[in-house]
């Protein structure tokens, strides 16, 4: 029937068909895994880039927010300062006259 030769061929052909089956199989999940990771990567690029859009749009707010507020307080300061030389000038005004009615 067979020789062990021929045995000993037919073992190793099923071995090397095995091992070919094994290498593929082992091929197709590195790739998949790395198909995996690399969704994930594109997935966490678009979050970020979704955040660095939000976060610059913020920004945005803010710097236009500041803008507006300098020259809310500039206003401010300049009225404050209008009034306080008011108040100056109407206390001097009573001082001098309080000085002419003593002095009268």
């Amino acid at each position: 029937m067979f020789t062990p030769l021929e045995i000993l061929y037919i073992v190793l052909a099923f071995c090397a068909l095995w091992l070919t089956v094994v290498l593929f199989w082992l091929i197709w999940q590195m790739a998949a895994m790395l198909k995996r990771v690399n969704d994930t990567v594109g997935e966490v690029q678009e979050t970020f880039g979704k955040i660095q859009e939000a976060l610059d749009g913020i920004r945005q707010k803010f710097d236009h927010t500041s803008t507006a507020l300098g020259a809310v307080m500039h206003t401010a300061t300049r009225a404050v300062e209008y009034l306080i030389d008011r108040r100056m000038e109407k206390a001097e005004t009573k001082k001098t006259k309080k000085k002419r009615e003593e002095k009268a």
